[in-house]
């Protein structure tokens, strides 16, 4: 086991793992939080880092299940409020401040928020492609899973946003421009 340095790595990747939070989460709340979980969890245990794989790959994965386990909570979090609030049908409804209300309202019209509508590892995939940049290996590395299997929920990724947005304005049906690997791996 190989013990990293906290601060090196902090500053060093911070901008990085907060960017895939933002992708990951659609607001910049949550990516905070997801962001910073990243590196507590690395403080804690700064000898966890074995070297089997690049420093940022490693920090990606912690990211990953930590969104895996927000989403999760947030699942059953939000099952008990339904059972709650069909209890108390005639309770007044939260409204958001006018300027979270806005940038909700952007995330929802962005593409990001299309992945986000992905199961897991389609969206997890393509994050780790198309806003992290991460070439197919890395991403295997990330996910812990082959290369084939990126390729394939990469591709099955892509092909689900084309039809999830078929319906969709013009502009939303642009997908990004893909490098010669993805069009490659996509085929």
């Amino acid at each position: 086991m190989e013990v990293v340095n906290v601060e090196a790595l902090t500053r060093q990747y911070f901008a990085r793992i907060h960017r895939a939070a933002l992708v990951l989460s659609g607001n910049p709340w949550d990516a905070d939080d997801l962001a910073q979980e990243t590196f507590l969890v690395v403080a804690r245990k700064p000898d966890r880092f074995g070297g089997r794989s690049q420093v940022f790959t490693w920090l990606y994965g912690i990211l990953l299940n930590l969104d895996r386990r927000r989403r999760r909570q947030w699942g059953i979090h939000r099952r008990k409020l339904k059972v709650l609030g069909e209890n108390e049908n005639n309770r007044k409804k939260f409204i958001p401040a006018a300027e979270t209300a806005v940038e909700v309202s952007e995330w929802k019209q962005s593409l990001w928020a299309w992945v986000n509508k992905l199961p897991e590892g389609q969206r997890h995939a393509l994050t780790l492609r198309f806003s992290e940049e991460l070439a197919y290996d890395e991403i295997a590395e990330v996910l812990e899973c082959p290369l084939g299997t990126v390729k394939s929920r990469i591709h099955h990724g892509l092909l689900a946003l084309r039809k999830l947005m078929s319906n969709q304005d013009e502009q939303l049906r642009e997908l990004p421009l893909h490098t010669d690997e993805d069009l490659i791996h996509a085929i």
